[in-house]
């Protein structure tokens, strides 16, 4: 009988180790799930639209389309997303309708707008608002050069030299 006992609570305890091992492993299998769920929802959500590939592995990878681009005014950077063939003017009029920056322009017939203040830096004299597009100098007035996600139009308070 102590034998028969024996064998029955080995069995039990055999049984109770598995139960919980496929448990672990099913709850993991649904962790992992849930996880991946709520990366995929995160990456939708908070980084714009993405493009999802499956490589030959079946592993899936995200490649962000950024629809972002940034204004530089004196090396302090704001951040708007944009829409494609936006020039550098309505860019900044984004910005200024978003409270990040403030500026004031002129329009001169055939040439488009012209900024002569920004953040209440007027210009003075020789010194203008110069502007930079990925670190170089524009050659076309703000109203007609159109930035590209990611371009970083930087402002610099600088002697106006050719």
């Amino acid at each position: 009988m102590a034998k028969k006992q024996k064998i029955t609570t080995i069995l039990t305890v055999i049984a109770i180790i598995l139960f919980l091992a496929g448990s672990y492993s099913f709850l993991s299998k649904k962790t992992v799930n849930n996880i991946s769920s709520i990366i995929d929802e995160t990456i939708e959500t908070e980084k714009e639209p993405t493009e999802k590939q499956t490589n030959t592995e079946n592993t899936i990878v995200v490649t962000q389309k950024t629809t972002q681009a940034y204004v530089e005014i004196e090396d302090v950077r704001h951040v708007s997303n944009i829409a494609k063939n936006t020039s550098v003017y309505d860019f900044m009029n984004k910005m200024k309708a978003e409270g990040k920056i403030n500026f004031k322009e002129k329009t001169y017939t055939g040439m488009g707008k012209f900024i002569y203040e920004i953040n209440d830096v007027k210009n003075i004299g020789s010194k203008n608002w110069i502007y930079y597009v990925n670190g170089k100098k524009a050659q076309v007035g703000v109203s007609d050069y159109k930035i590209n996600p990611g371009d970083v139009v930087s402002w610099k308070f600088e002697n106006n030299i050719n």
